[in-house]
């Protein structure tokens, strides 16, 4: 570990693609080192591996990022993102329904507004404020965004995986107005069933469409 310090103390002076191959090749075992701890995750050795790899290759190319001048604990912190990554681009949680996507960008844009606005980041009951939402529909639209954001990252506990229970009827609105939050999540729900009615519809279609004419 002493050398791989030294040659990125070394990088961070001055980029030499002779020091950052030899680092590149000295963290390799980094790499394997974290992969193992991911093990039982329904990925091979060599997927993790191959993953935590980019973000061998991200730390050394970034070396000035490494504020404690600790390159091992910055490289496993990037490799292990990286793997964290791709084992839930493999196995990612259900596609939200559209109402709760809509919703999900409000709160976010609303969010970055307030933040903005205040210098600080909003409570709970500023952003429904600003969203027009009661306190509880709030707390329930975060339910809903949990339900379908969270995946385990063990293959024994992906299968056994709880998601929080929400209740889209309380997503209410806080002020009466012309296109309350229901109406709107009523519409998205509508849309929604309305575009698997047309997958059904095209794919019966299509399959009447192979079959040979007698």
């Amino acid at each position: 570990m002493d050398r791989m310090q030294e040659l990125a103390a070394a990088l961070r002076r001055h980029d030499d693609p002779a020091l950052r191959a030899e680092l590149i090749r000295l963290g390799a075992s980094l790499v394997q080192e974290v992969a193992k701890e991911f093990a039982g995750c329904g990925l091979s050795q060599e997927e993790l591996e191959r993953a935590g790899y980019l973000g061998l290759l991200s730390a050394v190319c970034n070396v000035e990022l490494d504020r404690a001048g600790d390159f091992a604990a910055f490289a496993r912190n990037l490799i292990r993102g990286e793997i964290r990554s791709h084992i839930r681009e493999k196995f990612p949680p259900p596609r939200p329904p559209r109402w709760l996507r809509l919703l999900s960008q409000q709160i976010d844009r609303a969010h970055h507004e307030l933040a903005g606005e205040l210098g600080r980041p909003p409570t709970l009951s500023e952003l429904a404020q600003r969203l027009n939402l009661t306190d509880e529909g709030l707390k329930e639209a975060f339910k809903a965004r949990e339900a379908f954001l969270y995946t385990s990252l063990s293959q024994d506990r992906r299968a056994e995986d709880s998601r929080p229970e929400f209740h889209p009827e309380r997503i209410q609105d806080r002020h009466p107005s012309p296109f309350p939050w229901q109406a709107r999540i009523r519409l998205a729900q509508a849309l929604d069933r309305l575009s698997d009615l047309w997958t059904r519809l095209l794919e019966h279609t299509l399959a009447l469409e192979k079959e040979p004419k007698k």
